[in-house]
C-alpha cells in the first residue's frame, strides 16, 4: 500500500512542480477591522481610512469569530507580475459573504461578490471562492469579508495555467484519498454482513462520517450541493458533520473496546457524551448562535477523543491485545484532530495543511490500523459462536433439569449435607478441597492472585480437658461464626479438621491476606467465649506460586502455621517459598 501511494503521487508532484508559481497572499495584505460595519469602498478610496490599515504578518489569516467587517487591501503591482496574463484569485475558506473591488488607476472600480450567500454569482461551480482578474489597468484590490462563521483567509493568486494544473493535482489527491477510504469501508461492510458484528458497521459509519466531515471541511458541500441547499445549511454544515463524526467515533470506540464489560465507568461517561452529542446536534439546527455551538463542539470533541484514547491506553496496559492497533491508529488521528482543533481556536497559526493534509494523513493511517484491529475480532466472533452453541446446550440441559426438579433439589440437599461441617455449619474439608482446586486452576490459567490462611485455636485441647467436649464444641461454633463475620464477600472459610480452619482468598495478594489475618487475629483475641472467656489463634498465610499443586500450596501454609506456634502463638506468619 505504501509503495502504491508513493507511485500514485510521484507523477502528481512532478507535474505540479512544473506549474507556474502560485502567490500566497496572506503576507501581502493590509488589514482594517471595521467595528462599525458601515465603512464603504468609496470612503476607503477617499483616503479617510488609509492610516487604519496595518500590514499583515501572517501568511494565512485567522480572525475566528468576529463581529467586525474585515477589509483587506492588496497592491496589484506586488502580486500581478505579468499584465498580459489572466489570473485567478482563490479563497479555500468557507466564507459567507466576500466582496471584491478591483480599483483601476483612474479611481473607478469593478465589483464582484462571492461566498455561499451569493452562490448564484460564482463563475465556476468549484469548492473554492474564485474571482477572475484579467484587467491590466487594476491598481489596487480591496476585499470586504463578513459573516457569522469563523473568518479565515487562506488565499492565493495563480495564472490560469497554474490554476488548472493545481486543480488537476488536487483532484488527483482527493480521488485517491476518498477512494482509499471508500474501499476500506466497503470491505468492512462485507465483514459486517458476514459476521453480523455491529463493531464493523459502526466502523463503516465512522469512515463515511469522516469523509462527510472532511468534505465539508474542504468546502466540497458547497461545490456539490450549493445549487439546491439553503444558505443556513452551509453556516452549520461543518459543525453538523463534526457532531455526526463524533457520534460514530464514540459508538465505534466504545463498542470495539467493550468498555461496558471492561471499563464500566468509561462506558457511562461516553454514554453521557453521546446524549450531549445529540443535544448539540439538535442545538445546531435550532440555535441562531452558530459561533457558540462551533466553539463548544470543537472543545467537546477533543475531550471525548481524549477519553477514548485514555480508555484504549488503560486496556492496553491491562494486557488487551486488540487495543494495540487501536492505540496506534487512535493516537495518530487524535494528534491530527487536536492540531486541527487548536488551529480552529487560534491557539496555533493557521495553515491549509490543518484543513487538508494533516487530517487526511491521520485518517489514512488510523483507518489502516483500526482495520488491523478489527481483524482480531474475527477470532473473537468464532469463540462467541462456540459459546452460543454451548449456551444452547446449556438451555437444553436446563429444560431437562426443570423436568427433574424434585430430584435435583434432593441432590442439592444431599450435596449440602456432604459439603457442610455438621457442628459449625460451614464448609467441611471436602468442600474446601473442591474450592481450592477451582481457584488453583483459575490462578494458573488467568494469572490472578490467590492466597490462603490456615489458623489453629491455641491450646484448644485444654478447653476439652478443663471444660469438657460440649464447651469445646461451643468454642468451635463461635470461632466459625467469628470467621464468617469477618471474611470478605468473595472468601470461603471452612473447617479443615479438629480445631483448624482454612480461609480461601481469591484475587488476593499475600500482603492483603496478611492484613486480613491480622484483623481476624485481633477480633479473635478480644472475643469473649462462653465459659472459657478468651482464646487466641495462630495463623499461617501463603500465596499461590507458579507450579504449585494443591499439596505444595497447603503444605506451605501449614509450615507458616507451625512457625507461628513455635514463635509463641497468637501471631501471623507467612511463607512465600
Amino acid at each position: 500500500m505504501f509503495v502504491f501511494v508513493i507511485q500514485l503521487f510521484a507523477p502528481t508532484v512532478m507535474y505540479a512542480a512544473e506549474a507556474p508559481p502560485t502567490v500566497k497572499l496572506g503576507s501581502y495584505y493590509d488589514i482594517f477591522l471595521d467595528s462599525t460595519n458601515e465603512v464603504t469602498i468609496e470612503e476607503l478610496l477617499s483616503g479617510e481610512y488609509t492610516n487604519s490599515f496595518t500590514p499583515s504578518t501572517q501568511e494565512y489569516l485567522n480572525f475566528w469569530h468576529t463581529d467586525d467587517t474585515v477589509w483587506l487591501r492588496l497592491d496589484a503591482d506586488e502580486v500581478i507580475k505579468d499584465n498580459e496574463e489572466s489570473y485567478w484569485l482563490e479563497f479555500i475558506d468557507k466564507l459567507e459573504t466576500i466582496e471584491l473591488y478591483l480599483v483601476k488607476q483612474d479611481g473607478s472600480y469593478d465589483k464582484k461578490i462571492g461566498g455561499f450567500s451569493n452562490l448564484e454569482e460564482r463563475q465556476i461551480k468549484f469548492r473554492s471562492i474564485l474571482f477572475s482578474i484579467d484587467d491590466p489597468s487594476i491598481d489596487e484590490i480591496y476585499l470586504k469579508i463578513e459573516g457569522s462563521m469563523p473568518l479565515t483567509v487562506i488565499s492565493s493568486l495563480s495564472t490560469t495555467t497554474g490554476f488548472i494544473e493545481k486543480i488537476i493535482s488536487y483532484k488527483f489527491f482527493v480521488g485517491a484519498f476518498y477512494g482509499f477510504l471508500t474501499a476500506l469501508s466497503i470491505y468492512n461492510l462485507f465483514l459486517f454482513f458476514s459476521f453480523r458484528e455491529k463493531t464493523y458497521l459502526y466502523y463503516v459509519f465512522y469512515m463515511w462520517s469522516f469523509m462527510v466531515f472532511q468534505a465539508t471541511m474542504n468546502t466540497f458541500d458547497i461545490e456539490l450541493t450549493g445549487h439546491f441547499l439553503p444558505e443556513w445549511f452551509f453556516t452549520r454544515s461543518l459543525v453538523l458533520s463534526c457532531n455526526l463524526l463524533l457520534l460514530f467515533m464514540t459508538l465505534f470506540g466504545r463498542n470495539f473496546l467493550e468498555l461496558k464489560k471492561y471499563l464500566p465507568l468509561h462506558n457511562q461517561l461516553l454514554t453521557i457524551a453521546l446524549w450531549i452529542n445529540a443535544v448539540l446536534f439538535i442545538a445546531v439546527l435550532l440555535t441562531p448562535d452558530v459561533m457558540a455551538i462551533n466553539n463548544i463542539t470543537t472543545i467537546f470533541t477533543m475531550l471525548v477523543l481524549v477519553l477514548l484514547w485514555i480508555s484504549g491506553l488503560t486496556l492496553l496496559l491491562r494486557g488487551h491485545k486488540a487495543a494495540r492497533f487501536y492505540m496506534v491508529g487512535w493516537t495518530i488521528l487524535l494528534s491530527s484532530i487536536i492540531i486541527q482543533g487548536l488551529g480552529f481556536l487560534g491557539v496555533i497559526p493557521l495553515h491549509p495543511r490543518i484543513y487538508e493534509d494533516i487530517p487526511a494523513i491521520g485518517a489514512i493511517f488510523e483507518a489502516i490500523f483500526l482495520s488491523l484491529a478489527l481483524g482480531d475480532k474475527i477470532n473473537i466472533i468464532k469463540k462467541e459462536h462456540q459459546e452460543m452453541q454451548l449456551q444452547l446446550n446449556a438451555n437444553l440441559e436446563h429444560k431437562v433439569k426443570e423436568r427433574t426438579q424434585q430430584l435435583e433439589l434432593a441432590k442439592q440437599e444431599l450435596e449440602q449435607l456432604a459439603n457442610t461441617d455438621r457442628l459449625t455449619q460451614i464448609p467441611n474439608r471436602l468442600r474446601l478441597d473442591q474450592v481450592l482446586e477451582t481457584e488453583l486452576r483459575r490462578a494458573q490459567h488467568d494469572a490472578v492472585p490467590l492466597s490462603i490462611i490456615l489458623l489453629d485455636i491455641d491450646h484448644f485441647k485444654s478447653v476439652n480437658d478443663q471444660f469438657g467436649h460440649q464447651i469445646g464444641d461451643i468454642v468451635l461454633t463461635e470461632v466459625a461464626k467469628l470467621l464468617k463475620d469477618h471474611i470478605r464477600a468473595g472468601d470461603t472459610v471452612g473447617r479443615w479438621g479438629g480445631e483448624e480452619f482454612l480461609i480461601i482468598c481469591p484475587d488476593t495478594t499475600i500482603d492483603d491476606a496478611i492484613r486480613l489475618s491480622s484483623k481476624i487475629r485481633e477480633q479473635f483475641e478480644q472475643y469473649h467465649f462462653q465459659e472459657v472467656e478468651r482464646k487466641t489463634g495462630s495463623f499461617g498465610v501463603t500465596a499461590y506460586m507458579a507450579g504449585d499443586t494443591l499439596n505444595t500450596f497447603v503444605s506451605r501454609a501449614d509450615h507458616a502455621l507451625y512457625q507461628a506456634k513455635d514463635k509463641g502463638r497468637n501471631r501471623v506468619e507467612y511463607a512465600i517459598s
